[in-house]
């Protein structure tokens, strides 16, 4: 084992691959034996170190590469770059469907679907629907992205940030509803009010998680390209078997003499 780099400080060390020429590896030091509570194995590090004396990213930004990796799992740069091409586009649908989604059915349609002043205000800052229906999507965007950046920098608070904003945009989704059953001052039309906030935040959480990892993905693609880096393949690629695994059977025993 070669002397470990100052990125290895969690006891990553190397080891040699044939994979495109001769590749150095990182591996976890446990990779080889279960947890001391017997749990089940340390998943193979995916990035591969073709030059270990070369100059290498910062330890936060390998450790982030490798845990994009692990989470998204491409196969290779290719299918790294389809991810990227799907992801980013059906966050860009989802995107274009929020934008129309609320024109229509808040700006264009809101008064025949009982938006109007009769409907009680929110007991927070006292903000009016049409006013919660743009803060709901800024809320749940806000709240993704410190959720995605407290799973990928094991964080503790942004991941407690983006619970607080996402308990609140469920609040204000929710509201309406709590004003017609709990008071009497609701109507029929609050439900599709809960409805419409519900589908916007929802749609802004998905919009944004595929962006995200579509960025990360990329971020990623560039800093192989930019340092000796590769990506280790995949271990559970399936058993082929060829004509010939059943052209040599097993040998018979030999017969017992009797």
């Amino acid at each position: 084992m070669v002397e470990s780099q100052p990125w290895a400080s969690r006891g990553w060390g190397y080891r040699l691959s044939s994979h495109a020429g001769t590749l150095a590896t990182m591996v976890s030091a446990a990779a080889s034996s279960y947890d001391e509570y017997g749990g089940e194995l340390e998943p193979e590090p995916r990035l591969l170190v073709s030059d270990e004396d070369a100059q290498l990213p910062s330890h936060e930004n390998l450790e982030l590469a490798e845990s994009v990796l692990q989470r998204l799992q491409p196969k290779d740069r290719h299918e790294m770059g389809q991810m990227i091409y799907s992801r980013s586009v059906a966050s860009g649908v989802l995107l274009a469907a929020i934008g129309i989604f609320w024109w229509l059915t808040i700006s264009v349609i809101g008064d025949r679907l009982g938006d109007d002043d009769s409907n009680p205000a929110s007991m927070i800052w006292e903000l009016s629907f049409f006013q919660v229906s743009l803060l709901i999507p800024a809320l749940v965007f806000i709240a993704t992205l410190a959720l995605m950046h407290s799973r990928e920098r094991s964080n503790w608070s942004s991941g407690a940030f983006g619970g607080i904003l996402l308990i609140i945009a469920l609040y204000f989704a929710v509201e309406p509803i709590g004003w017609l059953m709990f008071t009497d001052s609701g109507e029929p039309s609050l439900i599709m009010q809960s409805m419409r906030l519900a589908a916007l935040g929802v749609m802004m959480h998905y919009a944004t998680q595929l962006l995200l990892d579509a960025i990360l993905l990329d971020w990623v693609r560039k800093l192989l390209h930019a340092f000796p880096l590769d990506i280790a393949p995949l271990d559970d690629e399936p058993l082929l078997l060829t004509s010939g695994d059943f052209d040599n059977p097993e040998e018979a025993s030999p017969p017992a003499d009797g």
